[in-house]
């Protein structure tokens, strides 16, 4: 089984604290040009658009079956895909009045790996043997949505009750060559055989978060998101947790970081009558810019 790198991992969140600490670093070189125009925290904003990184580490499992019910769970290490991976990260927060907020965010986690197969499993109506030939990819798409009414708000604490939805799209393909059969049938040669699918998923979710101002300046926040569906061809499962900082520099910039974890269990009917089924874990630091006003 592939070790935790740790390396990786902690090279993301010494990022997120050298960001903070050289934002608070910076406020005693700055106050003297900002005293006509002192910054106020982000839970003071009207609009925050933020960009950055997520780097998250990935844990996965993939279930293609075709309409003959042939195929079993798959897990991204018997695909190659690599555990560690690199996001952009976009979120905008609009607050149109004291107590009411519009959120949108979105990311992206492309995968991919090449490997020979170590022992035999099955994709859909394919079954790989040892020593077959794997190149693997999975692009996987993240959309979130979600009206925000703060029911517990004064001037360092803001409690909110979250609802909306996230749109969750991902597209897996296996392409295999070797010790490969399907439907029973040995691929001769250098033959090669491909499993695809490419399903969106609609996830209502509900929630809630907390925003704290420290300072004038300093603004910490955490958030939660569950969901459970079960309707017609789509079922599933998610939860969602976010904690960040965020530090104003100046009127309208400011930048932040924290930690992301995300839990999605996916599962549709495909047109073909097969199945799709997924799971996902993500979790990593998070760094990003914001420009709010």
């Amino acid at each position: 089984m592939e070790t935790f790198d740790t390396n990786r991992w902690w090279r993301g969140a010494l990022a997120v604290i050298l960001a903070l600490v050289s934002a608070v670093s910076t406020e005693t070189a700055l106050a003297a040009s900002e005293e006509s125009s002192a910054p106020s925290s982000m839970m003071d904003q009207e609009f925050v658009l933020a960009i950055g990184g997520f780097f998250p580490r990935v844990q996965s499992t993939v279930t293609l079956t075709s309409p003959r019910g042939f195929g079993k769970e798959t897990n991204g290490e018997d695909l190659g895909l690599d555990k560690d991976t690199t996001s952009a990260w976009i979120s905008f927060n609009w607050r149109f009045k004291p107590r009411h907020q519009f959120q949108a965010e979105w990311f992206q986690i492309n995968r991919d790996g090449r490997r020979t197969a170590d022992r035999p499993f099955e994709i859909g109506d394919t079954t790989i043997g040892v020593g077959a030939s794997l190149d693997s990819e999975i692009k996987f798409n993240v959309g979130r949505l979600t009206y925000g009414y703060s029911f517990f708000r004064d001037e360092k604490l803001d409690v909110a009750f979250l609802v909306g939805a996230h749109f969750a799209t991902v597209k897996a393909t296996v392409t295999a060559a070797g010790n490969v059969s399907v439907n029973g049938t040995p691929i001769t040669g250098r033959s090669r055989t491909e499993s695809s699918s490419t399903k969106t998923f609609p996830l209502p979710h509900i929630g809630g978060s907390a925003t704290y101002e420290f300072t004038p300046k300093l603004t910490g926040e955490f958030s939660l998101l569950v969901f459970a569906l079960d309707l017609g061809d789509y079922s599933g499962s998610l939860l969602e947790t976010d904690a960040f900082m965020a530090y104003q520099l100046t009127k309208h910039f400011g930048i932040g970081g924290g930690l992301k974890y995300v839990n999605l269990n996916l599962k549709a009917n495909t047109s073909r009558g097969g199945s799709a089924a997924y799971n996902f874990n993500f979790f990593g630091p998070a760094i990003f810019g914001y420009a709010s006003f």
